[in-house]
């Protein structure tokens, strides 16, 4: 079986149990704190990040649109027109929130100006998103969903920027019984496989 190295807190983490939960793929989980540089995760990928795809033959995959390529190719190919946007959307808005929220609370106590661009980017992104429904089947709006769910935790006063349609399919999503498996405080009972969740 391969192995998933993520996180309680990644938004990534959220995404690619999403995706491995609908669609029944198989996979054991190994939760680590990517910051604390853990021995376990240096070990297949030196980067220590995560999320880090262990396959059984030692290989490993990082980054996040390749895990998804390596698992579930489908969700970028189906509705292609529709979803590729929406999903370069969402893996955007997740990199510069990341970004922004990594850099203050890493930071020195001097704000680094990779805070205020990305916020100035979040900011500017946000109000002009497609209109979004918790109901939504397609791959683009269900990370875009996830995406949002994780600003809102990390960055409110961004999050806060959403038109209120959109807040109200994010706070609808996140109430969804897959989401709620994918909260922080259920991940934290740490599953050791997909199935578990």
């Amino acid at each position: 079986m391969q192995t998933l190295y993520i996180s309680t807190t990644s938004p990534y983490t959220r995404m690619l149990l999403m995706i491995a939960y609908t669609k029944n793929i198989e996979l054991a989980l190994r939760f680590v704190v990517p910051w604390e540089n853990p021995s376990e995760l240096v070990a297949v990928n030196s980067l220590s990040q995560v999320p880090a795809l262990a396959w059984q033959n030692g290989d490993v995959i990082t980054e996040t649109p390749l895990i998804i390529q390596a698992l579930a190719p489908d969700v970028y190919t189906d509705n292609s027109a529709y979803n590729l946007p929406r999903i370069a959307k969402a893996l955007g808005i997740t990199a510069q929130g990341v970004r922004a929220y990594s850099t203050e609370r890493f930071g020195t106590g001097t704000p680094h100006p990779f805070v205020a661009r990305s916020t100035d980017i979040l900011t500017s992104a946000l109000p002009a998103l497609p209109t979004l429904s918790a109901d939504s089947n397609e791959w683009g709006d269900k990370l875009l969903l996830c995406s949002l769910i994780w600003i809102g935790i990390r960055l409110p006063h961004v999050f806060e920027t959403l038109s209120n349609d959109n807040k109200k399919a994010v706070f609808e999503f996140s109430q969804t019984p897959l989401m709620q498996k994918l909260s922080t405080e259920m991940l934290e009972n740490i599953p050791k496989t997909v199935q578990d969740l």
